[in-house]
Order: C-alpha cells, then sequence, then structure tokens
C-alpha cells in the first residue's frame, strides 16, 4: 500500500507530515508528499518545490520510502487524484486553520478530502 500527506508547509501541514512519516514507516508503506502550486499572479512554483523536496528529504532521512508530488490545479482535486492514481490506502491531512464561519462560507481542503475520499484519511490537530 501507499499513503499520501497533504502538504503546504504551514505549521498545520508539518505536525501532518511528522505523522504521516512515523506512520509509512511504521507500516513499511511509500509516502507520496502532494502539494500544490496555486494559480494566480501569486504563484510561485519554486518556493512549492523547494518545500516539498525538504519535506521529502526529512522523510528519507528518518527512513521514509518518500516521492514528491507538486502539481497545479484546486487542492483538494489534486489530493484526491493523486490518491487513486497511487493506489494510497490512507491521506493524512493537516486541520484546517480557518475559522468555523470560514469553513461555513470558504470551505476548508481537508474538510473536502474526509468528505469525498475513497480511503481512510487522517486528520491530525
Amino acid at each position: 500500500m501507499t499513503m499520501l500527506v497533504a502538504y503546504d508547509g504551514r505549521p498545520n501541514t508539518e505536525k501532518a507530515l511528522d505523522h504521516a512519516i512515523g506512520s509509512a514507516i511504521m507500516r513499511g508503506e511509500t509516502l507520496y508528499v502532494v502539494s500544490v502550486v496555486p494559480k494566480g499572479p501569486d504563484s510561485d512554483p519554486a518556493t512549492v518545490h523547494a518545500f516539498v523536496d525538504a519535506a521529502v528529504e526529512r522523510a528519507r532521512s528518518e527512513g521514509c520510502d518518500a516521492r514528491k508530488v507538486v502539481e497545479s490545479g484546486q487542492p483538494e482535486r489534486v489530493i484526491l487524484e493523486a490518491a487513486a492514481r497511487f493506489g494510497c490506502g490512507t491521506i493524512v491531512v493537516g486541520r484546517s486553520g480557518k475559522t468555523s464561519l470560514d469553513r461555513v462560507i470558504m470551505g476548508s481542503v481537508s474538510n473536502h478530502v474526509v468528505a469525498n475520499a475513497k480511503c481512510t484519511v487522517v486528520v491530525v490537530q
């Protein structure tokens, strides 16, 4: 089996990455570290690639078979499609840093993934 962690470099996804690395090592699974390059004029693909490279290197230094996936698009769609493509049995996401009102108005990636994934989703607090 394989595992996917949604990672964007923020503190909540750092915790998710830590959890995913430990779980993947314990289960002997390949870990896909997935990040999405945001659309728009402020988009900086080089920065996204750099922090994902650092996350993959950290996972590998701990003994995890980790692979990098960086794509553009809607984060929730990219995460779910990557999980299906790589046959992931588990998706690990960080808890949204949004308030309840933000989630009602804008939604959250983690909520969407939990509601639509075809596999187990672990939400790390």
